[in-house]
């Protein structure tokens, strides 16, 4: 696997240009930490109990994401592992030899969905549902989308099935009766499947994001209290720090761009937006979707 800054294409100063608001709480002047994971397009950073997710701007926003500016081919290029070290200088990250000047960077936030009802809905899932035939998702918890092939479950989706199940039945009792997450039917779904963040905790984090979108803050609040010990125990660190941001309503920008498309019924983007999502993660993006899916159906039913 390439390591990380050489593999970028940093130099040894860029500048970053966009910050996501859970990344901007993590540089902090005088913050330490080191780095935690490599990848070929990013690292991820630990800063306190703080992480983000450093790349060139080909990564798209994010909440965890500091996006940065990479220097001509020609510099010299650091190179970073797990393990090392990095600090906040005034408005400078330094890791190694990389130093990322962070101050002018723009803030980000997800984009409001805008005006949307349920004649949209219906209309933009009927666009998603079309959508994924044509993409047609191979592999991870997509398969379990309206859409998705669910003549081809694997092993990881029989798991999934009924954790999603009682998710499905939760989001048609809530509006009439507050019902109460059962943790343990839904904790099978934590942790489940490979990576740093794996394909049920991408569903459970497209959920929280959706419900969040929809306006059923309560439910949310109430299913991140329930999976606490869960995630804790069952799930990585980077994958933690995705689900409290999901929990605070703040997801990828493919994702809110895709699931708000979807809400407003805007027919003509979905499929480009939905082909998007499939490019983030091995099925990050996908896995996503389908947890936004799954609260988009349910309320496009309850919705007067």
């Amino acid at each position: 696997m390439p390591r990380g800054a050489e593999a970028l294409g940093f130099g040894p100063r860029c500048k970053a240009t966009l910050v996501g608001a859970i990344a901007a709480r993590a540089l902090r002047n005088g913050a330490h930490g080191y780095v935690r994971a490599c990848f070929e397009h990013s690292l991820y950073l630990q800063l306190g109990s703080g992480f983000l997710c450093l790349g060139g701007e080909n990564l798209g926003a994010g909440p965890l994401n500091l996006l940065c500016t990479p220097m001509p081919e020609g510099s010299v290029r650091p190179r970073l592992n797990p393990g090392d070290a990095v600090r906040i200088e005034g408005e400078t990250l330094v890791a190694g030899e990389l130093r990322i000047e962070f101050g002018d960077a723009d803030p980000w936030w997800p984009a409001p969905v805008g005006t949307w009802d349920r004649s949209s809905l219906v209309r933009g899932l009927a666009a998603a549902k079309a959508a994924l035939g044509i993409l047609q998702p191979q592999d991870g918890l997509a398969l379990l989308a309206p859409g998705g092939r669910s003549q081809q479950h694997g092993s990881m989706a029989r798991v999934a099935a009924a954790p999603i199940d009682h998710l499905g039945d939760l989001l048609r009792r809530e509006p009439t009766v507050e019902a109460a997450p059962d943790a343990a039917r839904i904790a099978p779904l934590v942790g489940l499947g490979p990576g740093l963040t794996p394909s049920g905790d991408d569903v459970l984090g497209g959920l929280l994001v959706a419900l969040a979108l929809v306006g059923r803050i309560a439910l949310r609040d109430r299913l991140w209290r329930a999976l606490q010990r869960a995630i804790a125990e069952r799930t990585t660190e980077i994958s933690r720090a995705h689900l409290a941001a999901a929990a605070e309503g703040q997801g990828g920008a493919q994702l809110h761009s895709a699931l708000s498309a979807i809400m407003r019924g805007a027919s003509a983007g979905i499929e480009g937006a939905c082909a998007a999502l499939g490019g983030v993660g091995h099925t990050s993006g996908w896995d996503a979707l389908a947890g936004g899916l799954l609260v988009l159906e349910t309320t496009a039913k309850i919705t007067n």
